[in-house]
């Protein structure tokens, strides 16, 4: 219990100061607990970051490769269920979303191991299902390595903008984000119902 809400806290921090910025103290004292105590959980902010990371994609890549590998499904239909699940998961965790320069630069070898291959089951899952897509003539790519780090990147982007209070809604946003995979992937068109 104390464990999960010193990750909590120092996921906000982290999100909110940078890792470098934040330290044991700091989240100590958001937590409101001595540092002492916190050391019965972590034994250094780094491990505090590598079970915030590990926690968040284990949880997210539980949740899209389930859809990912769902091949009762069209390769389109898990495709759009998948960028609306990344962009939701993304959303309501941002706090937790310690990924790209933390990782690389704060966590030790091993753990950004751990990271990683999390990170590369999901990769390997959308990889998947766009080499699918494209087999079923369902998708039209020729480079689909290139292009799964290209749709990937554009999903990934967008914690980087987006903000609830802007101009467009979360919903907004998988709409239109929706489409542009599918246009990335040449998706062939939905079949007329008139």
């Amino acid at each position: 219990m104390l464990r999960g809400k010193i990750m909590e806290r120092a996921g906000v921090l982290f999100y909110e100061r940078g890792f470098a910025a934040t330290s044991i103290r700091d989240i100590a004292d958001a937590v409101g607990i001595s540092s002492s105590t916190l050391y019965h959980h972590f034994t250094n902010k780094q491990e505090v970051l590598h079970a915030i990371a590990v926690n968040f994609m284990r949880d997210f890549v539980a949740e899209t490769t389930v859809v990912l590998r769902d091949t009762s499904r069209t390769p389109t239909e898990r495709i759009r269920e998948t960028v609306r699940l990344h962009l939701t998961i993304s959303d309501d965790r941002r706090p937790e979303l310690v990924v790209g320069n933390p990782i690389r630069y704060g966590l030790d070898q091993a753990q950004r191991r751990d990271a990683i291959r999390l990170q590369t089951e999901y990769h390997d899952a959308v990889r998947d299902v766009i080499s699918q897509g494209n087999a079923a003539k369902e998708f039209d790519i020729v480079d689909i390595p290139l292009t799964t780090m290209a749709l990937l990147d554009m999903l990934n982007g967008v914690r980087e903008w987006f903000r609830r209070s802007g101009p467009l809604s979360l919903d907004q946003i998988i709409d239109r984000y929706t489409a542009f995979s599918l246009r990335i992937l040449g998706a062939s068109p939905a079949p007329s119902t008139g």
